[in-house]
């Protein structure tokens, strides 16, 4: 099977490596011509998780440059969405499947909008994923790797077995549900609590259960997602509370992705994660304060960091 991941940031490099050690057929795909270039002269510096560092040669192409794939990953930041869509007819082989791999909610119904949902999957996964830099990634964490077909796919079970076990040849954990959906939002309960509290705070995962008044605010910007969630038809299964715990508790030594974004200086994805409760609590008639006021917060803190007016 030949297998495109498109978008090399920490977690699309870090599933090319291990495909790649593994011995899959498998390419990185990069929009941006410069960063391309850096990765096929200098390779991908992949700390994995044994601490053993490896300079690996992934094949690395511009989305024009590629040839149709049997399966492709989407990796990108939830903004990049709408660009990666527009290459995905050309980048799925006859028969294609594409699976998305992104945080937050938005990003299925974006990619279905130019590429149809018959060969779409959705998908949430827990690895860890660090960039040290540009080309250099840090396997942090081993966590489950969850796909499923959502509601309009043509993709059989055979065929999600198939990409299941290229996660599982290369050692990390791959689970298909049928209730996929609810998977995707029991992950954003989590995302709403950890992402933009420790964005703003600039703290590690483990660090917020410690800092009372933030957690009282963590807690409650996931049972405001909770509420929208039920409200929407997929009522947790977990417990929110707990829940966020447990995965502050396993996750306490990460920088989650959005902290990594506002260190180096980048857009972040909170209109896909705290953005999304505000925007579908305000559908359904659910009022969200303090998802929207966290979501005003890192915007405002993305602006202040893209115009430069940030204090070092």
């Amino acid at each position: 099977m030949k297998v495109a991941v498109v978008g090399p940031g920490a977690l699309g490099c870090l599933l090319a490596a291990r495909f790649f050690m593994a011995g899959e057929d498998v390419c990185l795909v990069d929009y941006r011509p410069e960063r391309a270039k850096l990765l096929q002269e200098q390779g991908l510096i992949f700390t994995d998780l044994d601490g053993s560092c490896l300079n690996l040669f992934i094949p690395v192409f511009l989305p024009e440059e590629l040839a149709p794939a049997d399966s492709t990953i989407i990796a990108v930041k939830a903004y990049q969405t709408a660009a990666a869509a527009r290459y995905l007819p050309t980048l799925l082989a006859k028969g294609g499947v594409a699976l998305t791999l992104q945080n937050g909610l938005g990003n299925l119904e974006k990619l279905a909008e130019v590429a149809g949902m018959a060969r779409l999957l959705a998908g949430a996964t827990f690895v860890g994923a660090t960039r040290r830099a540009e080309g250099e990634v840090i396997f942090a964490g081993l966590g489950p790797t969850i796909i499923g077909a959502p509601e309009g796919s043509t993709v059989t079970p055979e065929e999600m077995e198939k990409i299941a076990q290229v996660f599982r040849r290369a050692g990390l954990e791959c689970q298909i549900r049928e209730d996929i959906m609810a998977v995707l939002w029991e992950k954003l309960l989590v995302n709403v609590g950890i992402n933009s509290l420790t964005a703003i705070l600039r703290v590690r995962n483990g660090v917020l259960p410690d800092l009372p008044p933030a957690w009282e605010l963590a807690l409650a910007a996931t049972q405001e997602a909770a509420a929208v969630a039920e409200a929407s038809g997929f009522a947790p299964a977990v417990d929110p509370e707990l829940h966020l715990t447990q995965v502050c508790t396993a996750t306490a030594a990460n920088r989650s992705s959005m902290l990594q974004d506002i260190l180096a200086g980048h857009p972040t994805e909170i209109d896909a994660l705290n953005g999304q409760i505000v925007e579908r609590g305000a559908a359904l008639g659910i009022p969200t304060p303090v998802n929207a006021c966290l979501t005003e917060i890192v915007r405002a803190l993305e602006l202040a960091a893209l115009s430069g007016w940030q204090e070092t």
